[in-house]
């Protein structure tokens, strides 16, 4: 019985896979750094020589646990741990994706989701900038936040959050394609999370373009879709979903510039299923350039894992391809240039 559970398991999820596109390999070099680098965003705000930051967590069962804000200097590649400061007595920090945000009153924050499974808890926790270090500012609870993936956040303070599932794991979901999980919403005016779009099959990477948060993108994972979700009100209430493109696996959303974004996606789910229990068993990883008007697209990064696997989050800056991934220690910095 448990044989053929897993033959049907493997049905499913093989039915998902894509074939990789082929494409030149450009030239690449390995950026060591903590564990679980699911998502990176770039700093030019707060200090002379730009960054990365990056959201560490080790995800792997068994293995020590680790949930750190990281640094790359983008001069010289060296990364270290920013320490994080204030915070409550307690906390624990599992981090996950996250977004960094220039605010109306000239404070760079950081908006990171945390898991506290062992409790069923869920935060957004906001941290102040500091060329050295983060300061703690607030933890957001919400009865809503199910199961987030990932956070994006306007200048005046509106946060979005993708919640991947109604029930946080639900094998079932993923399995199935069931249209379950919604994107939640916190209005800077009532203090109040509501959901305001709903209906999608895995919601994963969600992005704005900070002001005014009238438009949000959303990647989705098993729906295999990337939706633009248009607010038609003066308040945040309702999002409409209006389909840009079809592309399977869709992980995180980085913005190129007003009109493109970049996306990256997991082609083969049994792969990436056996990569997050074994880090000897590759998964495919692919970056796709869209254009958010026209839907267009076209893959700048793909290989079969042996570069690196499960790639989560891709940002483009100076003429380099920064490419981080859900499990193993280290982000890739490719030399292209997008014309």
């Amino acid at each position: 019985m448990k044989l053929f559970f897993h033959f049907f398991i493997f049905l499913l999820f093989a039915s998902c896979s894509s074939s990789i596109p082929v494409i030149k390999q450009p030239i690449s070099i390995k950026i060591n750094v903590g564990p679980g680098p699911e998502d990176i965003v770039l700093d030019t705000f707060s200090i002379a020589s730009p960054r990365l930051l990056v959201s560490c967590c080790e995800r792997r069962k068994g293995n020590t646990p680790y949930g750190e804000i990281c640094e790359v200097n983008l001069k010289d590649d060296s990364f270290k741990i920013l320490p994080r400061l204030n915070e409550p007595q307690g906390l624990l920090f599992r981090p996950h994706g996250f977004d960094l945000v220039k605010n109306n009153e000239g404070q760079l924050l950081l908006y990171c989701i945390s898991h506290n499974n062992e409790k069923k808890e869920h935060s957004i926790i906001v941290y102040q900038v500091f060329d050295d270090h983060l300061e703690f500012q607030k933890k957001l609870n919400s009865p809503l936040l199910v199961s987030p993936n990932d956070v994006t956040a306007s200048c005046d303070g509106d946060i979005f959050v993708s919640n991947d599932a109604h029930k946080r794991g639900s094998m079932m979901e993923a399995l199935f394609k069931l249209k379950k999980s919604n994107v939640v919403c916190f209005n800077h005016l009532n203090k109040q999370w509501t959901i305001v779009s709903k209906g999608f099959a895995y919601a994963n990477g969600i992005a704005v373009q900070h002001c005014p948060s009238d438009k949000v993108l959303l990647s989705t994972t098993r729906s295999n879709k990337l939706f633009s979700l248009q607010n038609v009100g003066d308040n945040v209430d309702w999002y409409y979903p209006n389909v840009i493109t079809k592309l399977k696996g869709l992980d995180n959303i980085t913005y190129i510039n007003e009109n493109e974004v970049l996306v990256t996606a997991h082609l083969n789910q049994v792969a990436f299923i056996k990569h997050a229990k074994n880090p000897n068993k590759i998964s495919p990883s692919v970056v796709y350039r869209v254009n958010i008007l026209t839907g267009k697209y076209i893959a700048i990064f793909a290989n079969d894992g042996k570069a690196i696997s499960a790639a989560s989050t891709a940002l483009y800056y100076n003429g380099k391809l920064y490419v981080s991934q859900v499990f193993e220690p280290f982000i890739l910095k490719c030399n292209l240039e997008l014309k």
